[in-house]
């Protein structure tokens, strides 16, 4: 990625020459004096330069916008002809959360580079990346339906959820027969974001957020097991993360008869007509390995 038209995508992307020419293993001022002679050539000004930022002009805009659409579908375009998945090369830059990271990619990426040994991947897990280009980032997953006009987003498949808790749980707190009963119940939370979410069913009803009680929350699946098989409450979370225990009786599926909703799973990544193969290739990847649970 060394052409001056490159170059100032990355810049544009990256925020600045420094960060850009940090991307790109170039000294920013190599970067700075590429971008201003595609400048001179072009006899417009591309960009507004700052010591906190460099963000594009009016014309700037126009041009990366173009850019980046010509540079994505020549790349797309020649990964369709040429490529199999022996033959994909280049950088993958996955952004996702640790637990789908941990438990649904990494095997996929295992995969994925005993098949292309010329591929490289990079996973960043636990951040919440908004701005994949700015964050040089192909593709993140996410959970649950997500809606950005900046960002497309792709239906990859669903996780099946269980509300579950422990046997000692159960002894002392009762167990519930219908779905008002889980308001005498404590819970073992994600986050602050399930704790507002209202717990929904598959028919439709749901346990409202303001009814939830909760002493203890984590943002680690494995914490959260730990909490409720030591009898601390009652989680909502993935069947995968209890499936074992849920067989060996360690622990109870609640309200059997009345399914929760499954998570849905969603890959962002920057609006374009042409994935590159090697995202595409990823992306049908786990859209199987979801399939299987």
């Amino acid at each position: 990625m060394s052409s001056p038209e490159a170059i100032f995508i990355r810049v544009v992307e990256a925020g600045g020459f420094k960060q850009a020419a940090q991307q790109l293993n170039m000294e920013p001022s190599t970067v700075s004096r590429k971008v201003a002679k595609l400048e001179q050539r072009l006899k417009a000004k591309l960009l507004n330069r700052s010591t906190a930022q460099t963000t594009p002009t009016e014309l700037g805009k126009a041009y990366y916008q173009g850019l980046r659409r010509l540079l994505d579908e020549q790349d797309a375009l020649e990964e369709e002809i040429f490529s199999n998945s022996k033959d994909v090369k280049g950088h993958l830059r996955i952004a996702t959360t640790v637990d789908l990271g941990d438990t649904f990619i990494a095997p996929i990426v295992e995969q994925m580079l005993k098949l292309a040994p010329e591929l490289s991947v990079e996973l960043i897990l636990g951040a919440d990346i908004a701005d994949l280009p700015r964050s040089n980032i192909d593709v993140a997953i996410r959970l649950g339906r997500i809606e950005d006009s900046e960002m497309y987003a792709k239906y990859l498949g669903e996780i099946p959820r269980v509300l579950t808790a422990s046997p000692e749980y159960l002894k002392a707190h009762g167990t519930p027969k219908k779905i008002s009963d889980l308001a005498q119940h404590h819970f073992v939370l994600y986050s602050q974001l399930q704790a507002k979410s209202d717990i929904q069913f598959q028919d439709g009803s749901h346990f409202p957020a303001a009814k939830i009680r909760s002493a203890i929350m984590a943002n680690s699946l494995k914490s959260i097991a730990y909490f409720v098989k030591s009898g601390m409450g009652v989680n909502w979370g993935p069947r995968w993360l209890y499936e074992q225990d849920l067989q060996e009786g360690k622990l109870i599926e609640l309200l059997p008869a009345t399914p929760t909703e499954n998570f849905t799973v969603t890959a962002l990544y920057t609006t374009r007509q042409f994935l590159p193969y090697r995202v595409r290739w990823f992306l049908e990847l786990l859209g199987e390995r979801l399939e299987l649970g």
